[in-house]
């Protein structure tokens, strides 16, 4: 039944505890059509525009020339295909008045292919959301809410403190604090949320207790793909949280926000939509540090964090460059290069993290890896300096993908050099060879392999996931690929463990020193989780039944 016309705080006591529940989200909703590349900074959005649109222009044309690749009617490796390619560019951009104000190209006298564009270091694709959506898994409604005005960060605010963790008492004072042009539009967003069933009212708050039962000092919690979650002493670190609504994705309890301990901070890796996540930021404490990547290590292009954080309505954001660190009480996080995942060479500013904790090293080395010219953090020295100024690294979480793609098809490829758009470009392409020496640089015990899903709740679709639900579908995308398990045999040679990393698998520090893998922990389970404050839905009960009585 909907709630009446009464208010929230009419209706229960101001000192429980009131948060979304589990299946229930907000997203937000620009105020225009978002270009190609939201939040791509270095240069104009409307020189991205006019890339893009020469990009589209000629890609039937590159497909045939794919095609005939496949056809057996040319080689892979012809000579003249750049060529080719950068002519038929010139073309489109030289029939184009409106191409040729942001795009100079052709070809010199002696050969050469001239390839350039405007570029404003202070220029990003910056987008302004005038709206929002909830989504209620459970009762299956997508409810839109426009705004009155640009968005306040009094939204991104509220959205983060509805975790379960704040008081009645506590939402209406945000609410009514947020000033005579925002408070208007919270009050109305929690009316909605409180009408359509998305609020859940407690007495208690203990899921951060649980955490703390469930996990010791210096523990690292895999929560999912590349999420990552490092108790140090009574406090959490989140890395790279991409985490899942219940029934988003998938028909089963996820991750979500609420039923984890607020972080004391966040750290962001690199630009991708699995790490970060809108989403999921969105509903974390804005006052909570958000750690990225520094534009001091820029070339041309960068993502644009300041711009997305502001946004979605964070006041304390830290761009670290590489070298420098986040400092705790006994140790720090340092930001560490990260190489590759880059097929088109654009060379965003991107960190992997090294945590240092009491003589106790953890290396986040994510997606990172080779690049198409044979950069590394293990050609570069980086690794070896690690070492050198840390001490050895005792575990090392990396990605085991091995993907290669033509980098006509890559994301950021109409922002690339056009003569090599029928090139092949790796995609993170982490041999066990390259990991295997990285182990052996980092003086590592532990490789916890990682970032390729690891939880049933995650979607399946995408080239870096893989799930036991479509094996023929794994088989199919991995089967040139470095077998990851037998990753397992090449560092046990050499006296070093290999874990495949699941969500809720913990990695432990012993006061021996010597790294435990703790399996999955029942007691950290989503609908364990929630259920400590709350009963289990109707919804839910059905389907405990049915499988009650199916077995």
């Amino acid at each position: 039944m909907r709630k009446g016309s009464m208010a929230l705080w009419d209706r229960v006591g101001l000192n429980q505890f009131v948060g979304l529940q589990p299946w229930v989200w907000v997203q937000l909703e620009s105020a225009e059509p978002p270009g190609p590349f939201p939040f791509m900074g270095g240069v104009a959005p409307e020189v991205v525009a006019s890339l893009h649109e020469v990009h589209g222009i000629l890609m039937s044309a590159v497909e045939t020339a794919i095609s005939d690749v496949f056809a057996h009617r040319t080689s892979v490796d012809d000579p003249a295909a750049g060529r080719r390619l950068e002519d038929a560019y010139a073309e489109v951009v030289q029939t184009r008045p409106r191409l040729r104000q942001h795009i100079r190209c052709g070809r010199n006298p002696d050969g050469t292919f001239v390839w350039e564009f405007t570029k404003d270091r202070q220029k990003s694709a910056v987008m302004n959301y005038a709206g929002l959506r909830i989504f209620n898994a459970a009762t299956r409604q997508a409810l839109p809410m426009g705004l009155d005005g640009p968005l306040s960060s009094g939204m991104g605010k509220l959205l983060g403190c509805l975790n379960g963790t704040r008081t009645v008492s506590e939402i209406r004072t945000l609410a009514m604090a947020a000033g005579r042009d925002a408070a208007p539009q919270l009050l109305h967003l929690l009316e909605q949320l409180d009408s359509h069933e998305c609020l859940a009212v407690t007495d208690r708050s203990s899921v951060r207790t649980q955490w703390l039962d469930a996990t010791r000092d210096r523990d690292t919690v895999h929560l999912g793909h590349a999420a990552l979650m490092y108790r140090q002493q009574d406090r959490f670190l989140w890395f790279d949280p991409w985490l899942m609504p219940w029934f988003a994705e998938s028909p089963v309890p996820s991750l979500w926000t609420s039923l984890l301990p607020e972080p004391a901070a966040v750290f962001l890796t690199h630009d991708h939509d699995d790490h970060v996540d809108p989403r999921t930021l969105l509903h974390l404490p804005k006052e909570v540090p958000v750690i990225v990547p520094s534009r001091k290590n820029r070339r041309t292009w960068y993502f644009d964090y300041l711009s997305l954080m502001r946004e979605l309505g964070f006041t304390n954001v830290i761009e670290l460059a590489h070298g420098e660190a986040w400092k705790f009480e006994g140790g720090q996080v340092t930001s560490v290069p990260f190489f590759g995942e880059d097929p088109c060479d654009l060379a965003l500013p991107r960190n992997c993290y090294l945590i240092s904790d009491r003589g106790h090293n953890t290396l986040v080395h994510a997606d990172s890896g080779p690049t198409n010219d044979g950069h590394s953090a293990i050609e570069d020295g980086v690794i070896t300096r690690l070492v050198e100024q840390h001490g050895p690294i005792a575990t090392v979480y990396a990605s085991q993908q091995q993907l290669k793609e033509i980098r006509s098809y890559a994301a950021h490829a109409s922002l690339s050099h056009p003569g090599k758009w029928l090139d092949v470009g790796e995609n993170g392409f982490l041999t066990n060879r390259y990991l295997s020496e990285l182990m052996q640089h980092a003086q590592a015990t532990l490789f916890v392999s990682y970032a390729t899903g690891g939880a049933d709740w995650y979607p399946d679709h995408l080239s870096f996931m893989f799930s036991d639900r479509n094996p023929a579908r794994t088989s199919l995308l991995t089967a040139h690929w470095d077998p990851p398990e037998s990753l397992r045999d090449v560092l046990a040679a050499s006296g070093r463990q290999y874990h495949h990393g699941q969500a809720l698998d913990i990695v432990r520090v012993p006061a021996s020193g010597q790294v435990q893998i703790i399996p999955k922990n029942d007691a950290v389970a989503p609908r364990s989780l929630y259920q400590l404050d709350h009963e289990a839905p109707a919804f839910l009960q059905g389907a405990q039944q049915q499988h009650r009585n199916a077995s």
